[in-house]
């Protein structure tokens, strides 16, 4: 039988353990928002709407699929300063970790964006990913800020 002691340490580890879950939820609710937010305050045109139908976060760098008609790709962003800055947009080839590693993003953080992203886009229509993929490159938006313009 447990003592007294005992069962409120177990309750206050039960309670710490409960509230760091839930501040990690409302954390990754918070960073998709903000992603969103900054790829739609960046390229959003009236006439001509972005959707992100994924966004996968890991550490501080994620991944956007983003749609504008009549293409799409994929964004690799990166948290700094408060800002996600989106630091590079290319094709399918940023699914693969030896390419994330390439563009800055430390291996760990590679490896579980590269795995989220996978599972997250086997959810998206046929039609949703044959947009996704029509970006062709990989292009540095630091050093070509002015690519994906319209």
């Amino acid at each position: 039988m447990l003592g007294k002691k005992a069962v409120l340490v177990i309750i206050g580890l039960l309670l710490a353990i409960l509230v760091a879950s839930l501040l990690s939820a409302f954390n990754d609710t918070k960073s998709l928002v903000a992603i969103e937010t900054a790829l739609k305050t960046q390229w959003d045109k009236p006439n001509h709407p972005i959707r992100i139908p994924v966004i996968v976060v890991h550490g501080d760098y994620a991944i956007a699929d983003w749609i504008q008609e009549p293409r799409g790709g994929r964004a690799l962003l990166f948290y700094n300063n408060s800002v996600w800055q989106t630091i590079f947009c290319g094709d399918v080839n940023m699914k693969q970790v030896s390419n994330l590693i390439s563009a800055g993003v430390p291996y760990n953080d590679a490896k579980k964006l590269a795995a989220a992203l996978e599972e997250k886009e086997k959810r998206l229509s046929d039609t949703d990913k044959a947009l996704i993929d029509s970006f062709k490159g990989i292009v540095d938006l630091l050093k070509e800020p002015q690519h994906h313009a319209h």
